[in-house]
């Protein structure tokens, strides 16, 4: 209740003041520029989150081209994949939260709000003067839209004291720690994205040689299975043919008069003709195989050392295992960034989070102790007024 007391008192001090600091505006651009400030910092976080949850995609869709024989990247990356999803969640939270409160801010500085904020003073003031029966209903008219008015911007000045003291320091170092890593870990998305696509499209064409590269070692097998099969022949008919010799005279064998001997030379002949069509077969097998595979090394070359991003790669001796060395540093940097990550998302929550609970919590509060209801109980007041009007 509003206490009767002499005509000039507190209450119009309340007012003046009230009103002065309402169109100051001093105070509102103040905390504007902090959640502004805020915000940037939350987006370029939130930046750094997608760039750090794209690099993790690249690493793991070249799992199979890559590490073939090996544990898998995404198996290694799980724990920093799943920090990076949270905190990608709660970074939309709080940049959906400081832009809300952007809004807000603006509401309250524009000159209609003020404008309420004066007339309902006035009215207040004037009403008190006048000992009006609805003193009461001005009164937490005033009261309200001075909270509305001030609640907010007090509560973002609080936070923005609060980390100016203590947080601000920690969160700076953090991000310029993560941002370290940030070109580095952009030079794998890009380079390991391009490498990826292009690997891919290379292990296609590897896999095809392969098949084929396999179907002539099976065939070169085949080749060498009838060479020694032929030479086998071969010997056994050499063996025939003494024999049978040692039964002839030297008449007989000079002009070929046996018809025995006669058949076993033909034979001979005919094995001979073979033999050395395989043996042709054989090194045309082996010809081909060393084009292709002279052809798949050229494409496991290009995969590993023709692209952008193993430049660096190559200062040292290289090849597939001090790749996976390599691979493997990016992996533990990433992982060694979860605490950081964890810790940036503590100090935005508390900035982004903690501050509208605060708002709201002391805003519910205010109503409820100037109008003697929850903001509850007006809503279901409105909702019943609504119904019956119907």
């Amino acid at each position: 209740m509003i206490k009767q007391q002499s005509k000039f008192n507190g209450y119009y001090i309340a007012i003046l003041l009230a009103i002065v600091f309402s169109w100051w505006g001093f105070l509102d651009t103040k905390a504007s520029d902090y959640v502004s400030s805020s915000l940037v910092q939350a987006l370029s976080a939130f930046g750094l989150a997608k760039l750090f949850n794209a690099t993790v995609s690249v690493l793991q869709s070249i799992q199979i081209s890559v590490f073939v024989s090996s544990v898998t990247i995404g198996e290694l990356l799980d724990p920093f994949n799943d920090m990076v999803e949270d905190f990608s969640g709660v970074m939309k939270v709080a940049v959906s939260s400081l832009i809300f409160q952007s809004i807000l801010l603006k509401i309250i500085a524009t000159v209609y709000f003020k404008a309420f904020v004066t007339l309902s003073g006035l009215l207040f003031g004037y009403l008190y003067w006048v000992k009006s029966r609805f003193i009461e209903v001005a009164y937490k008219v005033f009261v309200t839209a001075v909270g509305a008015k001030f609640l907010l911007v007090l509560v973002v000045l609080l936070s923005a004291l609060v980390d100016a003291s203590f947080l601000n320091e920690e969160k700076t170092q953090t991000m310029d720690k993560i941002q370290v890593h940030s070109d580095e870990m952009n030079e794998v998305t890009t380079g390991l994205g391009v490498a990826a696509d292009l690997k891919q499209s290379l292990d296609i064409d590897k896999q095809t040689l392969q098949i084929k590269l396999d179907d002539l070692q099976s065939e070169l097998s085949n080749h060498d299975a009838r060479l020694d099969e032929l030479t086998v022949q071969n010997e056994s008919l050499n063996r025939q043919i003494s024999a049978r010799k040692d039964t002839l005279s030297a008449l007989d064998i000079l002009f070929n008069n046996d018809e025995i001997l006669a058949g076993l030379r033909t034979q001979q002949s005919a094995l001979s003709d073979d033999s050395q069509r395989t043996e042709q077969n054989i090194k045309t097998s082996k010809n081909k195989i060393n084009a292709l595979q002279q052809s798949i090394d050229d494409l496991g070359n290009l995969t590993l050392e023709d692209q952008g991003f193993f430049a660096s790669i190559k200062q040292g001796t290289f090849g597939l295992s001090h790749f996976k060395d390599k691979i493997s540093e990016y992996v533990e940097t990433l992982n060694g960034l979860v605490n950081d990550f964890l810790t940036l998302l503590a100090l935005f929550a508390f900035n982004t989070v903690l501050i509208p609970v605060l708002f709201l919590y002391l805003g519910a509060k205010g109503f409820k102790l100037v109008w003697q209801m929850k903001p509850s109980d007006l809503i279901e007041r409105a909702k019943q007024g609504v119904k019956e009007s119907l």
